[in-house]
C-alpha cells in the first residue's frame, strides 16, 4: 500500500508536469485575452493518470466483515427506529388519520370543499343522479301501499319524515331533503 506522501508527491509532479508540458508559453498566447491559470482543468487532465496509483477493484476477503458492521446496525436498528418514532410522532397529531377518523377538522374541510365544488354538492343525496326523483317517490308509494299490511296507517313520506330525525348516518341524506 503507497504512503499518503508518495501519492500526494506523485500528484505534485503530475501537475508540474502538467504546467510545463502542454501550457503554452506567454509570447504564444492570444494578445486581446488575459490567461489565468486554471487548477480544475489541470486536475481534471491529471485524473486519467492517477487512476493508474489505485489498487484494483478485487473482493478480498474480510471485506464482507467491514460492509455487516454498518448494514446490519443499520438495517435492523437505525432504520426500524426512525420508521416507529416518525409513526408515532404522527399518530400523536391532531389529525392523524384523518381519512379513517371522522369528525376530525381536516376531514370536515375536506368534505366541505368536495361538496363546493358543482359536480359533487349533491353527491350524498340519496335521489342524486335520478333522472325522475318524482317517479321514483311515486312508485315507491305505491310498492308501499301494495306491500304493507292490512290495516297499516303509515306512509311513505311520514315514514321518511321519522327517519330523517334520527341521528344515524344513513339518514344524514334523507335530513337534507326535508330541510
Amino acid at each position: 500500500m503507497a504512503r499518503p506522501g508518495r501519492l500526494l508527491l506523485a500528484a505534485a509532479a503530475a501537475l508540474l508536469g502538467l504546467r510545463l508540458c502542454f501550457l503554452a508559453s506567454p509570447e504564444k498566447l492570444p494578445k486581446e485575452k488575459g490567461f489565468e491559470f486554471n487548477p480544475t482543468v489541470a486536475a481534471s487532465a491529471a485524473l486519467p493518470a492517477l487512476t493508474m496509483l489505485a489498487d484494483d477493484a478485487e473482493a478480498k476477503y474480510g471485506d464482507n466483515r467491514k460492509w455487516s458492521a454498518v448494514l446490519v446496525p443499520l438495517t435492523t436498528l437505525v432504520f426500524p427506529a426512525v420508521a416507529m418514532g416518525s409513526f408515532v410522532l404522527y399518530s400523536f397529531q391532531e389529525d392523524a388519520f384523518w381519512r379513517l377518523v371522522p369528525g376530525t377538522k381536516r376531514a370536515a374541510e375536506a368534505e366541505k370543499a368536495w361538496r363546493e365544488h358543482p359536480l359533487f354538492k349533491d353527491s350524498q343525496d340519496p335521489m342524486f343522479g335520478l333522472l325522475n326523483p318524482d317517479d321514483y317517490e311515486k312508485g315507491l308509494e305505491e310498492a308501499w301501499e301494495r306491500a304493507k299490511p292490512a290495516g297499516s296507517t303509515v306512509t311513505v313520506k311520514d315514514k321518511l319524515k321519522q327517519l330523517s330525525k334520527q341521528d344515524s348516518p344513513h339518514w344524514e341524506s334523507w335530513r337534507s331533503l326535508s330541510a
